[in-house]
Protein backbone atom coordinates (compact mmCIF):
# COMPACT_ATOMS: atom_id res chain seq x y z
CA UNK A 1 0.00 0.00 0.00
CA UNK A 2 2.92 2.14 0.86
CA UNK A 3 4.43 1.90 -2.73
CA UNK A 4 1.23 3.09 -4.69
CA UNK A 5 1.05 5.84 -2.37
CA UNK A 6 4.41 6.72 -3.22
CA UNK A 7 3.33 5.85 -7.17
CA UNK A 8 0.79 8.03 -7.12
CA UNK A 9 2.46 10.93 -5.75
CA UNK A 10 5.31 10.73 -8.00
CA UNK A 11 2.42 10.77 -10.77
CA UNK A 12 0.33 13.23 -10.01
CA UNK A 13 2.27 16.43 -9.39
CA UNK A 14 1.30 19.78 -9.41
CA UNK A 15 1.68 21.57 -12.56
CA UNK A 16 1.68 24.78 -14.23
CA UNK A 17 2.81 25.21 -18.19
CA UNK A 18 1.67 27.16 -20.81
CA UNK A 19 -0.90 29.41 -19.16
CA UNK A 20 -3.44 31.64 -20.96
CA UNK A 21 -2.26 35.07 -22.03
CA UNK A 22 -4.06 36.83 -19.07
CA UNK A 23 -3.15 36.54 -15.18
CA UNK A 24 -5.06 33.60 -13.26
CA UNK A 25 -4.83 32.36 -9.81
CA UNK A 26 -4.17 28.90 -10.18
CA UNK A 27 -2.29 25.82 -8.81
CA UNK A 28 -2.93 22.19 -9.80
CA UNK A 29 -1.85 18.79 -10.26
CA UNK A 30 -0.59 17.02 -13.23
CA UNK A 31 0.95 14.13 -15.08
CA UNK A 32 3.70 14.39 -17.52
CA UNK A 33 4.53 11.85 -20.08
CA UNK A 34 6.45 10.57 -20.91
CA UNK A 35 8.79 11.40 -17.53
CA UNK A 36 5.65 10.46 -15.78
CA UNK A 37 7.67 9.74 -12.19
CA UNK A 38 8.40 13.39 -12.82
CA UNK A 39 6.81 15.50 -9.53
CA UNK A 40 6.45 19.47 -10.92
CA UNK A 41 5.08 22.28 -8.44
CA UNK A 42 3.01 24.87 -10.15
CA UNK A 43 1.52 28.53 -8.63
CA UNK A 44 0.59 31.56 -10.65
CA UNK A 45 -0.18 34.88 -8.92
CA UNK A 46 -1.60 37.87 -10.78
CA UNK A 47 -0.59 41.47 -9.94
CA UNK A 48 -0.96 44.89 -11.21
CA UNK A 49 1.91 46.89 -10.08
CA UNK A 50 1.81 49.77 -13.08
CA UNK A 51 -1.94 49.41 -13.96
CA UNK A 52 -1.67 46.50 -16.58
CA UNK A 53 -2.36 43.06 -15.94
CA UNK A 54 0.82 41.36 -15.43
CA UNK A 55 1.72 37.88 -13.75
CA UNK A 56 4.35 35.62 -12.13
CA UNK A 57 4.12 31.76 -13.06
CA UNK A 58 6.32 29.34 -10.83
CA UNK A 59 7.02 25.56 -11.77
CA UNK A 60 10.14 23.57 -9.48
CA UNK A 61 10.48 20.21 -10.58
CA UNK A 62 11.46 16.98 -8.33
CA UNK A 63 13.07 14.37 -8.12
CA UNK A 64 15.61 16.01 -11.22
CA UNK A 65 15.34 19.73 -10.26
CA UNK A 66 14.05 22.36 -12.31
CA UNK A 67 13.15 25.76 -11.43
CA UNK A 68 11.11 27.95 -13.95
CA UNK A 69 10.03 31.22 -13.59
CA UNK A 70 8.06 32.98 -16.48
CA UNK A 71 6.96 36.66 -15.68
CA UNK A 72 4.08 37.70 -17.91
CA UNK A 73 2.08 40.85 -19.01
CA UNK A 74 -0.99 40.94 -20.63
CA UNK A 75 -0.57 43.78 -23.86
CA UNK A 76 -3.78 43.41 -26.18
CA UNK A 77 -6.48 42.07 -23.59
CA UNK A 78 -10.10 42.24 -25.89
CA UNK A 79 -9.23 41.75 -29.10
CA UNK A 80 -12.68 39.91 -30.97
CA UNK A 81 -12.35 37.30 -33.64
CA UNK A 82 -15.09 35.15 -35.16
CA UNK A 83 -17.06 36.56 -32.36
CA UNK A 84 -14.46 34.88 -29.66
CA UNK A 85 -12.07 37.17 -27.46
CA UNK A 86 -8.73 36.69 -27.90
CA UNK A 87 -5.87 37.78 -25.84
CA UNK A 88 -2.47 38.67 -26.39
CA UNK A 89 0.41 39.33 -24.25
CA UNK A 90 4.30 39.20 -23.74
CA UNK A 91 6.17 36.94 -21.31
CA UNK A 92 9.68 36.33 -20.09
CA UNK A 93 11.04 33.11 -18.67
CA UNK A 94 13.90 32.28 -16.60
CA UNK A 95 15.09 28.49 -16.22
CA UNK A 96 18.11 26.55 -14.06
CA UNK A 97 17.67 22.29 -14.35
CA UNK A 98 20.32 20.53 -12.69
CA UNK A 99 21.40 17.57 -14.86
CA UNK A 100 24.66 16.15 -12.97
CA UNK A 101 27.30 17.21 -14.00
CA UNK A 102 26.06 20.14 -15.55
CA UNK A 103 23.76 22.43 -14.31
CA UNK A 104 21.87 24.50 -17.32
CA UNK A 105 20.46 28.06 -17.04
CA UNK A 106 18.35 29.94 -20.05
CA UNK A 107 16.01 32.48 -20.60
CA UNK A 108 13.88 33.38 -22.94
CA UNK A 109 11.52 36.34 -23.83
CA UNK A 110 8.47 35.98 -26.18
CA UNK A 111 4.74 36.52 -26.98
CA UNK A 112 1.67 34.19 -26.17
CA UNK A 113 -2.15 34.46 -27.08
CA UNK A 114 -5.31 32.80 -26.09
CA UNK A 115 -8.64 32.70 -27.88
CA UNK A 116 -11.52 31.74 -26.26
CA UNK A 117 -13.42 28.67 -27.34
CA UNK A 118 -17.38 28.79 -28.00
CA UNK A 119 -19.22 27.77 -24.72
CA UNK A 120 -20.03 24.17 -24.23
CA UNK A 121 -22.74 24.12 -21.76
CA UNK A 122 -21.16 24.72 -18.29
CA UNK A 123 -17.74 24.55 -19.26
CA UNK A 124 -15.52 27.27 -20.93
CA UNK A 125 -12.28 26.51 -22.97
CA UNK A 126 -9.16 28.46 -24.21
CA UNK A 127 -6.36 27.79 -26.46
CA UNK A 128 -3.40 29.34 -25.45
CA UNK A 129 0.11 29.63 -27.64
CA UNK A 130 3.32 30.80 -26.94
CA UNK A 131 6.68 31.38 -28.89
CA UNK A 132 10.30 32.75 -27.46
CA UNK A 133 13.47 33.53 -28.53
CA UNK A 134 16.40 32.97 -25.77
CA UNK A 135 18.94 29.83 -24.70
CA UNK A 136 18.87 27.02 -22.82
CA UNK A 137 21.96 24.69 -23.14
CA UNK A 138 19.77 21.62 -24.39
CA UNK A 139 22.37 20.72 -27.13
CA UNK A 140 20.96 21.38 -30.59
CA UNK A 141 19.14 23.63 -32.30
CA UNK A 142 15.80 23.66 -30.42
CA UNK A 143 17.46 25.42 -27.44
CA UNK A 144 17.39 28.80 -28.50
CA UNK A 145 13.33 28.58 -29.23
CA UNK A 146 10.79 28.09 -26.18
CA UNK A 147 7.00 27.06 -27.79
CA UNK A 148 3.83 25.97 -25.99
CA UNK A 149 0.21 25.27 -27.11
CA UNK A 150 -2.26 24.02 -24.60
CA UNK A 151 -5.99 23.65 -24.58
CA UNK A 152 -7.98 24.38 -21.22
CA UNK A 153 -11.31 23.92 -19.96
CA UNK A 154 -13.30 25.80 -17.38
CA UNK A 155 -15.69 24.53 -14.90
CA UNK A 156 -15.93 27.00 -12.58
CA UNK A 157 -13.66 26.73 -9.89
CA UNK A 158 -11.41 24.17 -11.46
CA UNK A 159 -9.91 23.60 -14.68
CA UNK A 160 -8.22 20.08 -17.29
CA UNK A 161 -5.16 21.67 -19.35
CA UNK A 162 -3.77 19.78 -22.05
CA UNK A 163 -0.10 20.46 -22.71
CA UNK A 164 2.61 20.38 -25.39
CA UNK A 165 5.67 22.26 -25.29
CA UNK A 166 9.67 22.51 -25.30
CA UNK A 167 10.28 20.86 -21.91
CA UNK A 168 7.42 17.75 -21.74
CA UNK A 169 5.61 16.13 -24.83
CA UNK A 170 2.34 16.11 -23.10
CA UNK A 171 1.15 17.19 -19.99
CA UNK A 172 -2.35 16.90 -18.44
CA UNK A 173 -3.05 19.37 -15.33
CA UNK A 174 -6.33 19.54 -12.76
CA UNK A 175 -6.37 23.09 -11.69
CA UNK A 176 -7.69 24.84 -8.85
CA UNK A 177 -8.53 28.55 -9.88
CA UNK A 178 -8.98 30.98 -6.92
Amino acid sequence: MKKLWIIAAFSLGLALASAPAYPENSVGLGYVYPTAGELTVGLALPFAPVGMDTGLDLEVRYPRPGVSATAKMLVLPSLTVGGQFMAVGMYSELRYVYDDPNHHFGAYLGGNLSWDLPQMGPVEGVLSGQLGVGYFPKGNWSSFFSYGLGLRFYYDPVAFELVTNDRDLLRASLLFLW
